[in-house]
């Protein structure tokens, strides 16, 4: 759920010089981007999507952006700011962030109704930005697999801005601001999309982490009715029911209200809520950091704190209930859809816990940079007991008794984690769409990266979370081991198949290995370099349905 900035520093690249050029949109608004001769792509960016959401609009609904008089020719040739990050150290950053950004192979037209495929970013909804993976490698792969696509990306609201915790935002109606962002930023490629090339009936949504737990939301809008601005989506390491989903007054959400009300200086104020809405952006967005901190010692490579985020409010489009009872209600759009995972979800999440006390004050937290939002400390006893105290049986897994330097409890959590967050998730999402007949596919991502690469890949983190991205955009530095770049290939031809046919299995030239729907035998593809098979998704099979049956842990 959770940003990975050093995923892309494999990859370098000098652009040529960039041509400029224009194209003509709606309501007499041109766009003036550039043609990239290297990568024959039209590249068009910072295109406002919404009003900037300052002043009266900070912590509200996000308002379509209008031309204040046409004609005019809107400069889309440079990234527009990223939105204020939690624990990033992006420095790019502005409240008036709500743009999108589109790449296409060069000279598309409005007859070439090309499969769109909108890409949302993760991290953990309080980090992320568009920089991360911006498609240009994938454009040019897709086009010589015969899948030429247009690729779209876009920004949104996080942390305080997206998702003000506690019971004040509640009560004001600024709650999931971020999910309704990613919405003005789908009904804009609706309206829109067409005129860089792209079919708005064949739209797909994708991304990860965070990005594919927003995916899985935009499916449960206004009870699956989604206005047709989206036809199939892939779901990469984030089910609805991933993230906890805590009630406005959630502890650690009413501590973060608090720490950010005193951080601004609105504690006096006879409205703290409307107070830090007219807050100055320098000492907020400091809050919004600040409020995150831990010490270093309770440290992970990614906290992924729940303090903001997602929250169930009775009326909201999005999330009027919990995510499970929504799914398990049927209450989603019938779009076919991709849900897969890594082998060691995990690793990435787990701290330095040395004893079973330490694991269940891990779980339990209510500190608002590190809190899952459980508070069943029953349930979590009951748990651990699936998960005996051996590093055998812990994650990352296949790796015996190493403790690669971690204490005790490391693999233990980890694993408990890995599927507390995500198997158990992806499981329940699966078996639940197929319940109801939606045409859905598996994967369990198994490539290990060598630990030649960045510290980010130690093997100490296995397979982890997020390592599927270099695949899919084609991120991989070139020093990469053969089979890991045809790794690369057929995932990138899997994606772009399904952004053409709703189905991920080729239909052109390149053949892969035939990937059959998840269906009853509940079956799953294993992506892994030279050894693509089918495999069953029943492993921890006692562990993943104990905690499904038990949604006090995850809902």
């Amino acid at each position: 759920m959770y940003l990975l900035q050093p995923l892309i520093l494999f990859v370098t690249y000098v652009s040529a010089v960039s041509v400029p050029i224009t194209i003509q949109g709606a309501n007499g608004v041109s766009y003036l981007g550039a043609f990239d001769e290297t990568l024959n792509q039209d590249i068009f960016q910072g295109v406002p999507f919404g009003q900037p959401p300052v002043g009266s609009l900070r912590f509200k609904p996000p308002v379509a952006w209008a031309p204040k008089s046409a004609p005019v020719t809107l400069n889309a040739t440079a990234l527009g700011p990223s939105c204020h990050q939690g624990t990033s150290t992006i420095l790019f950053v502005s409240e008036d962030c709500l743009t999108i950004n589109i790449r296409r192979v060069h000279n598309s037209t409005s007859s070439s109704r090309l499969p769109v495929m909108v890409w949302i970013y993760g991290g953990g909804f309080y980090n992320g930005d568009v920089t991360e993976y911006t498609g240009r490698l994938l454009l040019p792969k897709a086009a010589s697999l015969g899948n030429p696509v247009v690729y779209v990306s876009f920004n949104y609201r996080l942390g305080v801005f997206g998702f003000p915790p506690g019971i004040a935002s509640a009560s004001a109606g600024a709650q999931n601001l971020g999910l309704y962002d990613q919405r003005l930023a789908l009904e804009w490629v609706n309206k829109n999309i067409a005129y860089f090339g792209g079919d708005p009936a064949k739209v797909r949504i994708f991304g990860e982490s965070a990005g594919a737990i927003s995916v899985s939301y935009q499916t449960m809008y206004n009870g699956g009715n989604i206005g047709g601005l989206f036809h199939g989506a892939i779901i990469q390491s984030g089910s609805p029911s991933s993230r906890n989903t805590p009630a406005p007054s959630n502890a650690a959400r009413e501590i973060a209200y608090e720490f950010i009300v005193n951080a601004t200086g609105c504690a006096d104020s006879c409205d703290t809520f409307e107070c830090i809405r007219y807050a100055p952006i320098s000492q907020l967005s400091q809050a919004n950091r600040d409020v995150l901190k831990i010490s270093s010692e309770l440290h992970s490579l990614d906290q992924g704190p729940v303090a903001f985020g997602p929250t169930v409010v009775p009326g909201d489009s999005f999330l009027p209930e919990k995510p499970a009872d929504i799914i398990h209600d049927g209450r989603f759009a019938d779009v076919p859809i991709i849900n897969g995972v890594q082998f060691d979800e995990g690793t990435a999440f787990s701290g330095n816990t040395s004893t079973t006390q330490d694991v269940i004050g891990w779980l339990t937290s209510t500190r608002p940079g590190l809190t899952f939002g459980i508070s069943d400390d029953a349930a979590i006893r009951q748990l651990l007991a699936y998960y005996p105290d051996d590093p055998t049986l812990g994650s990352p897994y296949g790796s015996g008794s190493e403790l690669f330097g971690r204490p005790q409890q490391y693999k233990r959590l980890s694993s408990i984690v890995g599927d507390l967050l995500f198997q158990s998730a992806h499981r329940d999402h699966l078996r639940t769409a197929t319940k109801f007949g939606v045409n859905s596919w598996s994967y369990t991502f198994t490539q290990f990266i060598p630990t030649t690469l960045p510290p980010y890949f130690a093997a100490q983190y296995g397979v982890r979370h997020a390592g599927e991205t270099l695949f899919v955009f084609q991120n991989l530095p070139i020093n990469a081991p053969p089979e890991m770049t045809r790794l690369a290939d057929t995932v990138t031809n899997y994606w772009t198949s399904f952004a053409y046919n709703l189905d991920p299995n080729p239909i052109g030239s390149r053949k892969e290995v035939y990937w059959p729907k998840y269906g009853a035998n509940a079956t799953s593809l294993s992506l892994q370099g030279g050894n693509v098979t089918l495999m069953k998704d029943d492993y921890r099979q006692a562990q993943i349905e104990f905690i499904i049956g038990n949604p006090s842990l995850y809902n």
